[in-house]
């Protein structure tokens, strides 16, 4: 009788040190499944601005509009264009209400001053070609549009503002937590 009261109390030893053990293992069970478990499926991510020009011409004029393809992110624009010296190029505002298209003389940049939406388009710029010698292959010439775009950045008061000095490594880098940029390229 003796005998079987010493293998239920080390049957009893045996559960209990076994519970205790399971107990002091769930949290590491735990951290480890709170760790290493993955997930799966895919999620685009859109770390700026996309812009996409749009250039068409009649009568020597060459009508200039941007549009922000970025499903989400809202972006200023800025225009620059170049020719030959042989030609003339007038830009103005063609915007049904003006004034939506600036002119910086400090660095020949059209601005547009709305911030420009994920998904819309700015109004139109006109580039009047002019100034033509006579003999002038009127199918044939080159104005280059530059187009350039910057997300929408806010200061510390809310406003919102444009960094035209920021490249996008800087964003990226920033956004990743590998350091910061100056800025310039």
């Amino acid at each position: 009788m003796k005998r079987m009261g010493s293998y239920k109390k080390v049957f009893a030893m045996s559960a209990a040190a076994l519970g205790m053990l399971a107990v002091l293992t769930i949290d590491s069970a735990s951290a480890y499944f709170t760790t290493y478990v993955s997930a799966g499926g895919s999620q685009t991510v859109h770390l700026g601005s996309q812009t996409e020009i749009h250039e068409d011409v009649t009568n020597m004029t060459k009508h200039i509009s941007i549009t922000n393809t970025s499903p989400i992110n809202d972006c200023y624009v800025r225009v620059k264009v170049f020719h030959g010296g042989q030609l003339q190029v007038t830009l103005t505002d063609a915007s049904e209400s003006g004034g939506l298209w600036t002119y910086s003389e400090a660095d020949g940049y059209w601005y547009y001053g709305p911030i420009l939406a994920a998904g819309a388009s700015t109004e139109i710029l006109d580039a009047k070609i002019g100034g033509l010698p006579e003999d002038f292959d009127r199918d044939s010439f080159n104005v280059v549009v530059i187009q350039e775009c910057t997300p929408v950045i806010y200061d510390e008061a809310g406003n919102p503002t444009a960094d035209w000095n920021t490249v996008y490594t800087d964003y990226q880098d920033s956004a990743f937590g590998q350091g910061e940029g100056d800025g310039r390229s």
